[in-house]
């Protein structure tokens, strides 16, 4: 649909309306289900792990990594490594915090973890393949895989993968032996 707006302007307010949509569909998923039950990796997995031991909220840790994520992109990969992932990126730490704030949440939506991981997977899933499909990314462990790609022969999957693991494994320890489980399996199904 995008190649058939021929204005310009009209086509930008187009991708951006479409990356607004895509990053509210991946929040919608993080908040609800990956915040609260299953850590499956990514900056994401790793705030729900520092917010439980340290009770720094999630969505804020999220916020800051961010954010210094996109100042290394910035200073690493120069001024145009992507102005639709900084604005996803601002975005969904904006919409995590809002969410935090105006509808806190103390447990898990239900008492099924594995319907909870089916949406935690899914609905961030959904939203990075619209994000992809126009050409951005919702920041976070992609930029360090840009700065990677760009600065060295190291496969990004494997370190990526190796990000995603390490939070699993702290699943385990922090949370039980029943989320790492879980988070195990969320991660296999992600990969």
């Amino acid at each position: 649909m995008m190649k058939e707006i021929k204005s310009p302007f009209w086509r930008t307010i187009y991708e951006y309306g479409l990356i607004t949509v895509s990053i509210w569909i991946m929040v919608v998923g993080i908040y609800f289900f990956k915040f609260q039950t299953i850590r499956i990796g990514g900056i994401t997995g790793f705030s729900t792990v520092v917010s439980q031991l340290t009770h720094w909220s999630a969505s804020d840790f999220t916020s800051v990594t961010n954010t210094a994520l996109l100042l290394l992109g910035f200073l690493f990969l120069g001024k145009g490594f992507g102005l639709k992932t900084v604005y996803a990126t601002m975005v969904m730490s904006v919409s995590l915090s809002l969410l935090e704030r105006f509808c806190p949440l103390s447990a898990p939506l239900t008492s099924q973890p594995l319907l909870e991981l089916m949406f935690a997977i899914f609905l961030p899933a959904v939203g990075t393949a619209i994000l992809f499909n126009i050409g951005a990314s919702s920041g976070g462990t992609d930029i360090i895989a840009m700065i990677l790609k760009k600065y060295s022969s190291m496969n990004i999957g494997t370190v990526l993968m190796l990000v995603d693991i390490a939070s699993v494994v702290a699943s385990y320890f922090i949370f039980g032996v029943e989320t790492g489980l879980f988070s195990t399996i969320g991660l296999a199904a992600k990969s």
